[in-house]
């Protein structure tokens, strides 16, 4: 894992230089508009900068989408926004969403919001690999190209995947008892993880690397850091069993619609968790996962989840994964060495 890099102050003649030229550039004031800025800089939780994180601004208004991508300084600026009220979000792996609302974005002005990342649970040794997944992050350089197909022309996902990357959060409404539940989940250091215990991850985590085995008839997703870590996607035209089974994965069933492929999961374990901050879900949940390969390097996804137990709607949400051409999945035996169960603890 590699340290945070701290900044380097200029030593005093530099800062003379920087004030001489200062007074020399011109003040350059906001024209008459309807639009501010955004800015501000990404930093993990060891302080360093995150270069190549998503910045989504959300409208309160309008529901309307913008965003921005921080820059090799961590900096980034969300320009000719309407004025108004705004959600602030950014989705890392291993790291909690990022979430602020209450943004208001004034005409003309320009508005400082810097975003510190937090880690996201008590797991992975408390904290340290999650750490390393957003390093990993940042060596992301997926291969250009076409889309590979099968035999039967079919868009190949087949490959090993970095842990997707939200795109769009949606906005999911909570029922009171799922609120609750997270909340005391969240106020109870989330120590009653299923994950922290060598049982499954919540239903819609992957990764931090993931793989997709495919075939004409079944898909195999292999999930890195995680027990069992697979599962099978049925892609010859059966159907959920008649009578209902659960499994901690549910049980998933695969059909293309174009070159979408559109899986659907249901009859799940009652101990899984949904996600990661802990929201509960009853026998009636139903994701719906559409995967598209739009080129080599990307996976894109949108996710829907329905359950009227703990949903007012269903709630869809977006993410995309880069390929991982130089990596692989070994294998993950948490019972052998799991140091994180000593340190699960609430308050």
């Amino acid at each position: 894992m590699q340290g945070a890099r701290g900044c380097i102050l200029p030593g005093m003649g530099s800062a003379k230089l920087l004030f001489g030229l200062s007074l020399m550039i011109p003040v350059v004031a906001f024209g008459d508009s309807d639009r501010g800025t955004i800015v501000g800089t990404v930093s993990d939780p060891g302080g360093a900068i995150v270069a190549k994180a998503t910045v989504q601004a959300k409208s309160v208004e309008t529901g309307n989408v913008y965003k921005a991508v921080s820059m090799g300084t961590g900096k980034y600026k969300l320009a000719d926004v309407p004025a108004g009220q705004y959600e602030i979000t950014v989705a890392l792996p291993g790291l909690r969403p990022y979430l602020q609302k209450d943004i208001r974005v004034q005409a003309a002005k320009e508005s400082v919001v810097d975003i510190h990342l937090q880690e996201g649970t008590q797991l992975s040794s408390l904290g340290e690999d999650n750490l390393a997944i957003a390093a990993d992050m940042r060596r992301h350089a997926p291969p250009p190209g076409p889309t590979p197909r099968t035999s039967d022309g079919k868009p190949d996902l087949s490959g090993v995947w970095w842990t997707p990357q939200v795109t769009d959060p949606g906005k999911p409404e909570w029922l009171p008892f799922a609120e609750k539940v997270a909340r005391q989940q969240a106020e109870n250091n989330r120590r009653d993880s299923p994950q922290a215990r060598c049982l499954p991850s919540p239903v819609v985590r992957l990764g931090p690397l993931y793989e997709f085995v495919q075939s004409k008839a079944v898909l195999v997703l292999i999930s890195d850091d995680d027990t069992p870590g697979f599962r099978q996607i049925y892609l010859d035209g059966r159907g959920h069993p008649a009578e209902p089974d659960p499994a901690w994965y549910g049980h998933a069933i695969g059909r293309w619609e174009g070159d979408t492929l559109v899986i659907d999961r249901v009859n799940f374990h009652e101990k899984v968790w949904l996600d990661q901050d802990g929201h509960p879900h009853t026998d009636k949940l139903h994701v719906i996962e559409r995967y598209r390969r739009p080129d080599l390097g990307h996976l894109e996804t949108e996710v829907t989840v329905e359950d009227p137990g703990i949903l007012a709607k269903p709630w869809t949400f977006k993410r995309v994964s880069d390929l991982a051409a130089k990596e692989e999945i070994r294998e993950f035996v948490c019972n052998e060495n799991n140091p994180d169960l000593p340190h699960m603890v609430g308050k």
